[in-house]
């Protein structure tokens, strides 16, 4: 944690799966150089969630990650792997953002980042460790932008989890049309290469704005090196230290910036008034008047 807060129903509506987000942090400070997770962590996670009558059976990281763009390096990917078969815990990897990368070499955020790191797909540990544990998720919807063509994938090696899919996809499989339109489309290679190359300086443009907008407000937020969001902290702007005061301040936000960001509640995060802004949701211009008006806002608070 945090973590994306659909995860809870997207897993548990049908398999009742609940659940449990693994704490490893308070401050965002601590995630100046990306996720904390590590094999202490998970045993810790495993010795409560064993005291309490239950079963850890499911580890899912999301890399680019949702909310906070961090990513996680192949070094730590490979020890959460080796624990994970070691204690038979399936472990997903979600690469939804892949190819949504900032480019932590842009001069107006360079300095924000303690270490170089560059994003490795789990593809590379998993063709070593060849376990029917590990397993990949990626989607087109957030790196092509468009998340209404529902297109997912899968790799693993586990062959009762294809043959769920399988079954799955008798009555989700894609229509003709998404399957035509797609195969155009990847096909071109000039084009995706072009597309790919312009949607990451973008990117890199208007997470460097908020970032830089951020910074001169003196509001803490995590660096980002991937994905399409910026983790911020405002919770100096809380009146009540709570969930519900959270929500307050989002809904004041809203009301005297016409700026709609996501609230942390449901996220995971044990700090109230942590804040998601999914920066790439309008034009650059739009998001510097979205800078200015925010700036106001912690301004009159702080006068």
């Amino acid at each position: 944690a945090p973590c994306y807060p659909v995860y809870t129903k997207d897993l548990g509506n049908f398999s009742k799966i609940e659940r449990y987000d693994l704490v490893t942090h308070h401050e965002i400070s601590e995630l100046a150089d990306g996720p904390l997770l590590t094999v202490d962590d998970l045993e810790r996670a495993w010795e409560d969630i064993t005291d309490s009558g239950r079963r850890f059976r499911l580890l899912i990281l999301t890399s680019p990650d949702n909310p906070t763009g961090g990513i996680y390096d192949v070094d730590r990917l490979k020890l959460i792997a080796d624990w994970c078969i070691a204690h038979q815990v399936h472990l997903i990897v979600n690469e939804i953002y892949g190819l949504s990368i900032i480019d932590t070499g842009h001069p107006d955020i360079r300095d924000d980042y303690v270490s170089q790191m560059a994003f490795s797909s789990f593809a590379q540990v998993m063709k070593v460790r060849q376990s029917e544990y590990l397993h990949l998720w990626y989607s087109l919807s957030k790196d092509l932008g468009i998340s209404g063509f529902r297109v997912g994938i899968l790799w693993t090696l586990n062959k009762r989890a294809l043959e769920a899919y399988e079954n799955l996809n008798l009555t989700h499989s894609l229509s003709n049309y998404t399957q035509w339109v797609l195969s155009r489309v990847l096909t071109e290679d000039e084009f995706i290469n072009d597309f790919i190359t312009r949607n990451q300086q973008r990117l890199t443009d208007s997470y460097a704005l908020a970032a830089r907008s951020f910074r001169d407000m003196g509001v803490p937020y995590v660096p980002a090196r991937g994905s399409l969001f910026l983790w911020v902290d405002l919770s100096e702007f809380l009146e009540e230290d709570s969930e519900s005061g959270e929500m307050s301040l989002w809904r004041r936000l809203f009301d005297e910036t016409g700026v709609l960001l996501t609230p942390g509640v449901g996220f995971g995060h044990t700090k109230h008034g942590m804040f998601r802004v999914v920066y790439p949701c309008v034009q650059y211009e739009e998001l510097e008047v979205a800078m200015i008006r925010l700036a106001s806002y912690v301004e009159n608070r702080r006068a």
